[in-house]
């Protein structure tokens, strides 16, 4: 018999507040960058963004992420046995986010509660550690994950991308342990890491030991976004997904579908091309919600299980990438 981890729940949660190319256009016009934003815009495949409220933080918009998977699933919050709360813009260091979440929606059963911050391949993280606790521990059933993105107060306003083209939001999914005759549900893993990126993305900026010296320039005390040419994710994407497709068997086309990484919808389509499949395949929801950081694999799959289900056997990849750099990505079996 295989201890299977099956996706029982999926969520997500989107602002209502959405703001245009045009209003980031005029914006740069500032720094007389306007064309160049306007280039990258239409590379990342950017149309709209949602940002939060000024009353919204990232462990509400959790918490409403957390409530729609459950409602999605009709799972009951007494169910959950684990949460993990994924950020790299936790509302709280401490106590940890995942058992403010825990109170807030009254998950009373769940004992085994903790944070995760591995920035934008965090909730594929999240999902590989929670698959591993349920194959081997049989005291855990239900894991709810949320990761959440509140990345706008963070940016600094001359930052082309981290300003320009992420957006806010949460999303959710509840992971089960089945009992079953036949290896299903989440199959293995693969990670890469490069880290000669170190020096790319900081946030804060200053680092957190200097975040309370008044000298500093509030700007300074925001994410640092230096530029650097990431022309590297297509091919180190489709050598990835290859690989840990090949540990099962299995070859691109045998996919039903990808959900990847919502940075760049141009890297996205040339990983798609290299992997010899074609864009049907991927959902693609950055045009919609900017970047969302780690939540942004989760909100496709949500939005492509709004239109269809998958049949059974059908196989998918999960595949992000973080600032740094490190890749994830997980394959699965419907």
């Amino acid at each position: 018999m295989y201890q299977n981890v099956h996706i029982v729940g999926v969520g997500s949660y989107h602002p209502e507040k959405k703001v245009d190319n045009q209003f980031y256009i005029d914006h740069f016009k500032r720094y007389q960058v306007e064309d160049h934003a306007a280039q990258l815009f239409k590379k990342l495949g950017r149309e709209t963004r949602t940002l939060a409220n000024d009353d919204e933080s990232s462990l509400s918009m959790a918490v409403k992420a957390a409530n729609t998977v459950l409602s999605n699933s009709g799972i009951k919050p007494e169910e959950i046995d684990m949460i993990i709360s994924v950020s790299d813009t936790p509302e709280y260091l401490s106590p940890c986010c995942a058992l403010l979440i825990k109170n807030q929606i009254q998950a009373v059963n769940a004992h085994a509660v903790f944070d995760m911050n591995s920035n934008c391949v965090g909730m594929l993280t999240a999902m590989d550690t929670a698959a591993r606790y349920l194959k081997t521990d049989d005291k855990f059933n239900k894991v709810l994950i949320v990761g959440t993105l509140l990345i706008s107060p963070q940016a600094r306003e001359d930052d082309m991308v981290a300003f320009g083209c992420t957006g806010d939001g949460a999303a959710g999914i509840i992971l089960e342990r089945r009992e079953e005759e036949v290896s299903r549900g989440f199959l293995g893993s693969r990670m890469f890491t490069d880290d000669q990126y170190y020096w790319s993305i900081t946030m804060p900026a200053c680092g957190i030991s200097k975040i309370s010296d008044k000298k500093i320039e509030n700007e300074d005390k925001k994410m640092l976004w230096k530029p650097f040419d990431f022309g590297f994710l297509s091919e180190k994407w489709s050598d990835l997904i290859t690989k840990l497709l090949s540990d099962f068997n299995y070859k691109p086309k045998d996919a039903a579908h990808y959900f990847m990484s919502q940075f760049s919808y141009a890297d996205l389509e040339l990983t798609m091309t290299k992997l010899g499949v074609g864009m049907d395949k991927a959902t693609y929801v950055g045009d919609q919600y900017g970047y969302s950081g780690c939540t942004s694999p989760i909100m496709a799959l949500d939005d492509k299980l709004s239109i269809e289900q998958f049949k059974k056997n059908d196989i998918s990849i999960f595949c992000s990438v973080a600032s740094g750099y490190t890749m994830t990505a997980l394959l699965f079996k419907w």
